[in-house]
């Protein structure tokens, strides 16, 4: 079989630029790049999703909130059913969170907070890049709950928290599990928060039920 064998390539054009190539071969799914100056190398397609996993479920569950969070991680209560695993493809690659939490509290909503966490080789912790910074004795979250309660009603009024693109930046190697957990917290009470559904779980057109969900993308580095 013929074959060519050369250290650089030219378009036939006058003038045209000269590429050197590189001497060995890239890893899978690595493009060319020129340096401006004619030489080629093998780098990552940076930017590239290269997979995406979904968690979706409309299947009612609660956490019991039993401390007040005063920035502990003991203290943040993991909805499980929203645990969202993903084994990593590509060394020190990017991981791009979006949400969406149904649910009530049986305390008034601007009590809840969320907070994302990550477990990664059994450990469990707040990805501490997206949540609040330190700063005395606030509350260090991902975000707030939206609010849905009104004065005197506090068990029929649902609301939806959201947020999408939420950029995660492990260093990791190629292949490492990595689980997406969201966690619920009481900002100064305790009480249980009802994804899913209303705190009193009535059958009526005033109970609603609902759905709940996270997207992992994970991004080439």
């Amino acid at each position: 079989m013929s074959k060519i064998q050369t250290n650089q390539i030219q378009h036939t054009a006058n003038g045209a630029a000269v590429y050197t190539l590189p001497q060995t071969d890239g890893s899978a799914g690595q493009v060319l790049r020129t340096d401006g100056s004619g030489n080629l190398s093998w780098v990552n397609d940076s930017g590239k999703i290269l997979q995406v996993v979904n968690t979706t479920t409309n299947g009612a569950s609660n956490v019991s909130i039993s401390n007040v969070y005063a920035n502990n991680s003991s203290y943040i209560y993991y909805l499980s059913a929203m645990d969202t695993a993903i084994t990593t493809t590509q060394t020190n690659s990017k991981i791009l969170i979006s949400f969406n939490i149904f649910g009530e509290a049986s305390v008034v909503d601007n009590q809840i907070g969320f907070v994302l966490g990550s477990t990664i080789g059994g450990t469990t912790s707040p990805i501490d890049t997206l949540r609040g910074p330190t700063y005395g004795d606030r509350a260090r979250v991902t975000t707030m709950m939206n609010l849905g309660n009104h004065t005197g009603d506090n068990d029929s009024t649902p609301s939806t928290t959201s947020l999408s693109n939420l950029l995660y930046s492990p260093s990791q190697s190629s292949g490492t599990a990595i689980t997406i957990k969201i966690g619920v917290v009481g900002i100064s009470s305790t009480g249980t928060y009802y994804m899913n559904r209303t705190v009193f779980d009535g059958n009526g057109a005033a109970y609603e039920k609902g759905v709940s969900s996270v997207t992992l993308m994970e991004v080439a580095a």
